[in-house]
């Protein structure tokens, strides 16, 4: 057998590995993004609703820790394009607040070191999620449930059907340093008072 017929049997031999392994490859690689790219977790009902009626006395299962007192204004200078918006809570384990301003980045609500960016909120309803119209008069609150820690930021957007609109921000806190807040937002009427004893 002559070098060129060797070469040419080489050859033969992988182009019929290579047409199973261009099949195989587009689905490996989907594999990988999903395992990479994990959806966030769901957002349990109690804590949306609880969000939505933040400002009421008694919040059944849920534990409610409001950030009490007026949200200040802090300019960043002419270096920062953003303006914070910081309640006057005096915990000095969770540094809160909402911070826009900049068209090109987001406005976004943080914990410590957590952001979530409001145009990535997952609506849960028919409307998108839009900026906070008036940061300095929302109620921000931090929200326990099961063992996990919940950002609230609720505003009033005046009425539907005689009743009082709210829209909410809700975002699971994660446990580690860094990482993004999952937000998901809704704008709904807020649901019937309970009565139901905490847990």
């Amino acid at each position: 057998m002559t070098c060129c017929t060797r070469c040419t049997c080489c050859l033969n031999a992988v182009c019929r590995w290579c047409v199973p392994l261009r099949r195989s490859v587009p689905l490996a690689l989907l594999f990988i993004c999903m395992v990479a790219s994990p959806a966030a977790p769901s957002l349990p009902d109690v804590v949306l609703d609880t969000c939505l009626s933040v400002d009421r006395i008694g919040h059944g299962r849920v534990g409610v820790d409001p950030i009490a007192g007026r949200v200040q204004m802090l300019e960043q200078g002419p270096l920062s394009p953003y303006r914070l918006y910081l309640p006057d809570g005096d915990n000095s384990r969770w540094r809160i607040g909402y911070a826009s301003g900049n068209p090109g980045a987001g406005d976004y609500l943080f914990v410590n070191s957590h952001r979530g960016y409001i145009d990535r909120a997952i609506a849960l309803g028919a409307e998108a999620a839009s900026t906070v119209q008036r940061p300095q008069e929302a109620s921000f609150a931090l929200l326990s449930h099961l063992g996990q820690r919940y950002l609230c930021l609720m505003e009033l957007r005046g009425e539907r059907g005689g009743r009082q609109l709210r829209a909410v921000f809700v975002g699971r806190i994660p446990f580690g340093m860094g990482g993004d807040l999952h937000l998901y937002y809704k704008l709904a009427t807020p649901p019937p008072a309970t009565t139901e004893p905490a847990r």
